[in-house]
């Protein structure tokens, strides 16, 4: 809050007017000063806001004088007695309030209070006004107020630089001067804000426009926000008006919608809540999209796997070594999400790059199939089977099968390793037709591993062992019956290994057992299929 002394002259040689004067209290934020003498006395109401002529015959000449010598804005006051009142024609328009003598005390008190608001609203004014125009001065946009007609009642020193005028030409002149527009081009409205002036006077409410402004020799675009100015009765009696220049920024997108049409890929560019500002071409010629589709639009709704943006195909969205994918029938493409951080370093925005790696995404899918798939059989191998150990919890409800064909050796020496290779291939196809294939693997050798998920009970391994060794000795002895190959089977249940170690069912463990029932199965003549028993002594 600001203080201010008001110094009050008074020529007077009534020392009781001083004494009667000081019980009217200052306004806040104002304290008084008194000034008396008997005369006037130039030099000593220069600053003074208040001066009160009570000299008697010779205030005529006095009303005048100090009139000519005083401040503009000191307030003026002149006492009259029944003898000078004549004179008070000549100078009572030089004075702001008359008092007549003898005082009535209470009314000159009251007088006296009216002045002071008077003065409190007049400095208030010129306090507001100063603080409206260090605001307004102090801002890089273009800030005015305008009445009615479109004349400029105030602008702000931004304003002045951009049409290269001060403020006192600027005032009271509309745009056919200010902004130097040539005649016919104000008469066709081009270059001006007249459309946009009518439709804040007649919306009566804030408006947005983006206007392009002739300024000098150049055109300049401009962010314009106008809003209109009420009088105390409600009626619209001008607008004010903000522009941000944006010409600079429009340059900007210009250079970076060639730079992204230039690039050899899909670019989407967001803003920081990752709303489509920006795509190119490619990215509209990938998706078979119209731009429409886009603008304005969340990129997340965009790679929502629910979502269908293409007329051909589903795009689905998948993660991979922290890669994010975007994948359709025929394509893989790979999405680089790079921030834009502003000058302060805050997230301003994103560029999205949308890499085609179909060709990599395959060659990558067919060396990890190579890894974990037998050349001679197609089934999954043991290292394939490690990592399914790896990375899945033995669940107590799962059966391990191994099947070891018997006599295969004898095949190998006798008929050769490609007799061998035969059989192998065709009791792999026999495992196809039993088990589904993701739960088969070849350990190596004559060796396999048949994992059996939600095996309750015995019933259900037992039945597949036995479909296994109807199938082999229809199909497999049928078409080699030159050999004495056969097949034997040992099973462990999770269920088994819980409730004899009364620990978590582990893949390791299930191994161990179904291996051991796999032994007693050769052991005891082959060609058959054993279940591990807690109560064996192999156990």
């Amino acid at each position: 809050m600001y203080h201010r002394t008001i110094k009050i002259f008074l020529a007077t040689q009534d020392p009781h007017l001083e004494t009667l004067l000081a019980n009217v209290a200052p306004l806040n934020p104002f304290s008084h000063q008194f000034i008396s003498q008997p005369q006037v006395d130039e030099a000593a109401i220069q600053d003074c806001a208040i001066i009160i002529l009570d000299l008697g015959t010779d205030i005529s000449e006095c009303v005048k004088k100090t009139h000519a010598s005083k401040q503009e804005n000191s307030l003026l006051v002149g006492c009259f007695t029944p003898e000078t009142l004549p004179v008070l024609a000549q100078v009572h328009n030089l004075l702001d309030q008359v008092w007549i003598k003898p005082f009535a005390e209470d009314k000159v008190l009251d007088s006296f209070a009216r002045l002071l608001e008077l003065l409190k609203e007049r400095e208030d004014a010129i306090l507001t006004e100063k603080y409206l125009d260090s605001l307004i001065d102090s801002l890089p946009d273009l800030i005015w107020f305008k009445d009615a007609r479109g004349a400029h009642l105030k602008v702000n020193n931004s304003f002045c630089r951009t049409v290269n005028k001060t403020k006192e030409q600027i005032q009271d002149r509309g745009h056919y001067y200010i902004w130097d527009i040539e005649p016919d081009e104000y008469a066709r409205g081009e270059y001006v804000c007249l459309e946009s002036e009518e439709i804040v006077l007649n919306k009566k409410e804030t408006c947005l426009f983006d206007e392009t402004v002739k300024c000098g020799e150049e055109l300049r675009k401009f962010k314009t926000y106008k809003s209109p100015i009420f009088d105390i009765d409600g009626r619209v009696m001008g607008t004010a008006g903000f522009a941000h220049d944006v010409t600079d920024l429009r340059n900007l997108l210009i250079e970076l919608s060639i730079l992204i049409e230039s690039l050899p890929f899909a670019v989407v560019v967001a803003d920081k809540d990752r709303v489509i500002t920006s795509v190119n071409n490619k990215f509209i010629d990938l998706f078979s999209l119209q731009r429409t589709q886009l603008m304005d639009k969340n990129l997340n709704i965009f790679i929502d796997p629910s979502e269908k943006f293409t007329h051909d195909s589903k795009w689905v969205i998948e993660s991979d070594d922290g890669d994010t994918l975007l994948l359709s029938k025929n394509k893989v493409l790979k999405i680089h999400d790079e921030a834009l951080l502003d000058t302060f370093g805050v997230l301003a925005g994103h560029i999205y790059l949308f890499f085609d790696i179909t060709l990599e995404h395959r060659q990558k899918n067919k060396l990890l199939i190579d890894a974990n798939t037998d050349h001679l059989t197609r089934l999954n191998n043991r290292r394939s089977l490690q990592d399914f150990m790896r990375k899945t919890p033995c669940q107590s409800n799962t059966a391990l099968l191994l099947a070891d064909l018997d006599n295969f050796k004898e095949v190998n020496d006798q008929y050769g390793h490609d007799e061998g290779d035969r059989i192998l291939v065709a009791f792999s196809g026999l495992l196809r037709e039993i088990f589904p294939i993701e739960h088969l693997y070849r350990l190596g050798g004559d060796e396999f591993a048949i994992i059996i998920p939600k095996a309750q009970h015995y019933e259900i391994p037992k039945v597949l062992a036995e479909k296994l060794l109807t199938g082999f000795e229809n199909k497999i002895l049928h078409q080699f019956p030159h050999t004495r190959v056969s097949v034997s089977i040992g099973i462990a249940l999770g269920t088994d290994i819980q409730e004899y170690e009364s620990i978590p069912v582990d893949f390791g463990e299930l191994f161990r057992k179904a291996d051991i029932a796999l032994y007693d199965s050769k052991n005891s003549g082959k060609s058959a299929y054993t279940f591990w028993d807690r109560h064996s002594q192999n156990a």
